[in-house]
């Protein structure tokens, strides 16, 4: 079967996905000369674990008249309305990676659009897995579906899965979406270390969206990627995760530490080659030659406030354009 333009059919679910392999040329665009870009931080924290000050990683990216979501990490709806968006009004949803701190909030995304009769179709762009995970949800939706009809009266309602398609990215991907450019490229989150294999069947991606004159880099989750670098080059906004390695790793090895000793070592051995230090996010910003550096999903302990300070100075040790760190709601 050619994935570039097949329909994917689960055996389980019958339900009929798009995925396409993006890795051709652009397609043909609107005219992006006069689309503005902004970029609105919905969800900050990196996960797993749930944090009171801020939501898992999701991001709103506005084009012009259109509204995407990049990640959708739990509690991205909820963000999404105190934007002052509607579910109905994302149309797209890019993933850069499976893990569940990404992905969380896709689900309620999906059902909600679909409950409120939102109109068009989800489009959600993602590694390959991407597929599997949204079957999956739609599935899970079937249940609701059958209620929906009975208080209907047994009039028709939207099938789940008519209302959602996927589009399989991988490395080299680049294509036009609404007027758009949108690149990606395989990072290093998913590097083959001791014990683990290099390939885990998807990928983890970063981004790039490009609109006439603006661009923006966004990491998603990656350690440092010469890969990443060379995307990122003459964007004006880089994105980028963070993480503050030295104390994470002693809240890791610490007289309270939940983790049992034996899996310490494997788990730090990932956040120091598979994540980003504000010096690393800030070197990455100075080789874009970007103007901007924002950094988000942040690896930290306490509140955004307390450490945004120390994270600014050691990113400014390598990159001497302006730094923010990232609470959620901020737009840039």
């Amino acid at each position: 079967m050619n994935v570039r333009d097949a329909y994917y059919k689960s055996s389980r679910t019958a339900v009929a996905l798009l995925a396409v392999l993006a890795t051709g040329g652009a397609m043909a665009a609107d005219d992006p000369a006069a689309m503005a870009l902004a970029w609105t931080t919905l969800g900050t924290a990196g996960g797993p674990v749930a944090n009171a000050e801020r939501s898992q990683s999701a991001n709103l990216l506005s084009a012009g008249s259109h509204h995407w979501l990049v990640d959708c990490g739990d509690g991205a709806v909820e963000r999404l309305a105190a934007a002052k968006r509607l579910a109905a009004q994302v149309d797209k949803v890019f993933i850069s990676h499976l893990h569940m701190d990404h992905i969380g909030g896709l689900q309620g995304l999906i059902g909600l659009r679909w409950m409120t009769n939102a109109p068009g179709v989800l489009t959600v762009y993602g590694p390959p897995g991407t597929d599997r995970l949204v079957s999956g949800i739609v599935e899970s939706m079937q249940p609701s579906a059958r209620v929906a009809i009975a208080l209907k009266g047994g009039k028709p309602h939207p099938r789940p899965q008519d209302v959602v398609n996927v589009v399989i990215l991988r490395d080299g991907s680049d294509l036009t979406v609404d007027g758009v450019r949108v690149r990606s490229v395989r990072n290093s989150h998913f590097d083959e270390r001791p014990g683990v294999p290099a390939d885990v069947g998807t990928e983890s991606l970063s981004y790039r969206f490009d609109a006439g004159a603006n661009a923006v880099g966004y990491t998603g989750d990656t350690g440092v990627s010469p890969q990443v670098a060379r995307l990122f080059k003459g964007v004006g906004l880089v994105v980028s995760e963070v993480i503050d390695l030295e104390g994470t790793i002693a809240n890791i090895n610490g007289p309270h530490s939940p983790m049992p000793p034996e899996t310490r070592p494997g788990l730090i051995a990932h956040l120091k080659s598979q994540h980003l230090t504000p010096q690393q996010a800030g070197d990455l910003a100075a080789q874009a030659g970007a103007a901007r550096l924002v950094l988000t999903h942040l690896a930290i302990s306490g509140p955004t406030d307390a450490i945004a300070p120390a994270l600014v100075a050691r990113a400014r040790a390598a990159f001497s354009g302006e730094v923010r760190v990232a609470h959620d709601l901020d737009q840039f």
